[in-house]
């Protein structure tokens, strides 16, 4: 069963994808493996990379966290990612580890240069010099030349709106009944119209009540190779007398509070897989240094910035830009905050966060605060001058 599974797959890829192939010649033995293009790109399926270059893999399909080893060298990589981890430091290659129709796959240049350095596969060449491993087209295809724009890198101009909870997941609950998901959803809605008023293109990760896992929200960010990912929600607090307005990025946590706070997001989990939910508990800190080395700087500027379009349009009480380990932030590939709107626990914010004016206010008052960002850092190139 499990090689007509294989084949099965195999056959799915091939006919879902590109058909070219590559000769990987490995120092093990020589593999033909699937040209795979996944938006235009190329990838090789992780199986025929490792049998090529003899690497044990272990696939964590909770984390999305993929382990190579040969020998004493071990490499980590993450699906939906371009970091890897090495050992000493988180690093980046040109694009992300992907899934296909239930295979992960690796990119092709991952595989001709990244990997032989890292795991010193290589053969001699008869002058002794060392020479890396490749993967040769045995059908090549040609070469489109694509025009380049050195400032396209500061640029924004792709935002993926991320309204909390949905479908089963309510989210908080105010005390006259109001659910943080109705809330949310009809904001982020708000936030959309204007931001594309403003010429940037929006994507929404739910525009109706459905529930999508955690993990799904930033892939989705991700695999639409989005500027910034922006997570809307709704504040609850045991002491009912709190109230306003808070902003997070992916770090440590600065207080009890924001403890309690991610842990409370977090628990979504329970309405995902129950395994996962188990495994939270547990979440690999090299997972979390990967998320914490990059774009953490932007996303303190983007959080300061939102903050202050939101209290000149609103005027609201805020707790400031603080930081937690909020999962569905864990693994953006670009700046990415979460915005606590106000406490639906406070009877007074709960009466507020059911009025249309109200809700335009905050509205305005974050896409103010993105557009002010998104001036700056395309003025600065990415905030270098």
């Amino acid at each position: 069963m499990r090689r007509i599974f294989i084949i099965l797959n195999l056959v799915i890829l091939a006919v879902a994808t590109s058909a070219d192939a590559y000769l990987i010649r490995g120092p093990e033995r020589d593999v033909e493996a699937l040209d795979v293009r996944i938006d235009g790109k190329k990838y090789l399926l992780l199986t025929d990379f490792c049998e090529a270059y003899g690497i044990q893999w272990e696939w964590d399909s909770f984390s999305g966290r993929i382990t190579l080893r040969r020998g004493d060298n071990e490499i980590i990589l993450l699906i939906g990612s371009r970091c890897y981890y090495d050992g000493k430091s988180v690093k980046k290659i040109k694009l992300p580890v992907r899934m296909e129709n239930g295979s992960a796959c690796v990119p092709l240049s991952f595989v001709k240069y990244t990997a032989p350095r890292l795991f010193g596969i290589h053969k001699k060449r008869p002058s002794g010099k060392k020479q890396y491993a490749v993967a040769t087209p045995i059908t090549p295809a040609k070469k489109q030349k694509r025009p380049f724009s050195y400032d396209k890198r500061f640029r924004i101009s792709k935002i993926v709106i991320d309204p909390g909870h949905g479908g089963k997941d309510p989210g908080a609950i105010g005390r006259t009944g109001l659910y943080e998901k109705d809330v949310v959803l009809d904001i982020s809605g708000m936030v959309k119209e204007e931001l594309e008023k403003n010429g940037i293109h929006v994507i929404m990760t739910r525009e109706t009540d459905v529930f999508i896992p955690l993990e799904r929200r930033t892939a989705i960010a991700n695999e639409s190779d989005a500027d910034l990912f922006i997570s809307i929600h709704a504040n609850a607090n045991r002491r009912r007398w709190i109230r306003g307005f808070e902003i997070y990025y992916l770090s440590e946590a600065t207080d009890d509070n924001a403890r309690a706070l991610a842990a409370s997001e977090n628990s979504v989990l329970k309405y995902e897989d129950e395994s996962l939910a188990g495994h939270s508990k547990h979440l690999d800190a090299i997972l979390w240094d990967l998320t914490f080395t990059e774009y953490r700087e932007e996303s303190i500027e983007l959080a300061e910035f939102i903050c202050r379009g939101v209290s000149k349009c609103v005027a609201l009480n805020h707790g400031g830009i603080k930081s937690a380990r909020f999962y569905v932030l864990k693994g953006a590939e670009m700046p990415a905050v979460l915005i606590e709107l106000s406490y639906l626990t406070n009877r007074r914010d709960e009466r507020n966060l059911k009025k249309e004016s109200y809700k335009r206010k905050l509205a305005e008052g974050i896409v103010k605060g993105i557009l002010n960002y998104k001036r700056e850092f395309e003025r600065t190139k990415g905030f270098s001058l």
